[in-house]
């Protein structure tokens, strides 16, 4: 999806957002991936474990940030079947988590009126 706003605005909304995202007990951490400074970025979504504060190897999934234009970014999500981490299989129950963290970021962005949902989105 396209959202209207830039790549350095998409990054800081995400930082701010995603540290108050929760599953099940256990939040939500972005690391960074491949990316070219100003233009593109790419984020492995994992795990955070509250109680030790410390971020779990493993990741959950990917999303992209593409700059389009000045203030013009595309979010994407790619399939998991196109994650290219190896611990992550069609199915897993990792799928659910992954599945709330696209669901909060969304609910995160229509609150940021960057889009326009019809409602919240159910994150449990």
């Amino acid at each position: 999806m396209e959202l209207p706003v830039d790549l350095s605005g998409i990054v800081g909304i995400l930082d701010e957002e995603v540290r108050n995202f929760t599953h099940d007990g256990y939040g939500y951490a972005l690391a960074p991936g491949k990316g070219t400074i100003g233009s593109r970025w790419d984020f492995l979504v994992k795990y955070f474990d509250h109680n030790d504060h410390e971020i779990l190897p493993s990741s959950l999934g990917r999303i992209e940030l593409q700059k389009l234009d000045k203030d013009l970014v595309q979010f994407r999500v790619p399939p998991r079947m196109e994650q290219e981490t190896p611990e992550m299989i069609e199915d897993d129950p990792d799928g659910l988590f992954f599945g709330s963290f696209v669901y909060q970021t969304l609910n995160a962005f229509q609150r940021h009126k960057l889009i326009d949902l019809p409602g919240v989105l159910p994150t449990a």
